[in-house]
């Protein structure tokens, strides 16, 4: 490789590193918003109405979901298992799972932002590559849970560096698991959970649905409180 060839290969690197950092730092931003929000925002008086825009697709035999599958109130999540703001909702998201596990269902949708998280796509692969093997919600937790040491990876080796260590820790058969994360039943179930999301107009992550309709982003646990007791009294 000729001078000019290396300087421009080097041009490139420095660029891509550039982009990376700002979307980064665009990132961080926004997650510390989010989270003085929810920090510092109290509960509304009233439950805020559903946003005027199409509805979630209806949930199907191949969603995950956690709670009680006769439940006549659903909450669904779209997150990026890479942004910094699904991230800062994950403790909300996982207590509101829990303490209404026999009266809600929950579902998780992957919405990867591919163009500003390179890490985005491999991290949603790893999670229902573990599902496969039944443990899905495990992977979901743990992918959250250790955003900030996996996120800034390099993606040819976040898998190598990161993830086989969880489906490790997580009892996984790891022949199975680095067979399966590239499969196409992986790579299927992420587009048609991406394309449901697109057709719902989801323009940011994390995105939620009540019953099918959008609903602005709770600032905090009271405020999911609110909204799920009052779909819960009414049936909407």
């Amino acid at each position: 490789m000729g001078k000019t060839a290396r300087e421009n290969v080097r041009q490139e690197e420095m660029r891509r590193r550039n982009r990376w950092i700002l979307w980064v730092g665009i990132s961080a931003f926004l997650a510390g918003i989010v989270w003085v929000i929810m920090k510092n925002g109290s509960a509304p008086t009233v439950a805020p109405q559903p946003l005027n825009s199409p509805p979630a697709p209806a949930i199907t035999a191949s969603d995950w979901t956690r709670g009680n599958k006769s439940a006549k109130v659903t909450l669904i999540e779209y997150g990026d298992f890479e942004c910094p703001a699904c991230a800062t909702y994950y403790p909300f998201v996982k207590q509101i799972a829990e303490d209404y596990a026999d009266r809600i269902l929950f579902v998780f949708r992957n919405f990867p932002l591919y163009q500003i998280h390179p890490n985005a796509g491999i991290s949603a692969q790893a999670a229902e590559s573990a599902g496969l093997q039944g443990k899905y919600w495990e992977m979901h937790d743990l992918l959250y849970e250790k955003q900030n040491d996996w996120s800034s990876a390099s993606p040819d080796k976040v898998v190598q560096q990161y993830f086989d260590g969880y489906a490790s820790s997580l009892g996984l058969d790891m022949n199975k698991f680095s067979q399966e994360v590239n499969s196409s039943a992986v790579m299927n179930k992420i587009k048609t959970d991406v394309d449901g999301g697109t057709t719902a107009q989801i323009d940011h992550t994390p995105t939620f649905f009540v019953n099918l309709k959008q609903i602005q982003n709770p600032r905090n646990y009271d405020e999911f409180k609110t909204i799920l007791d009052h779909a819960l009294q009414t049936g909407s």
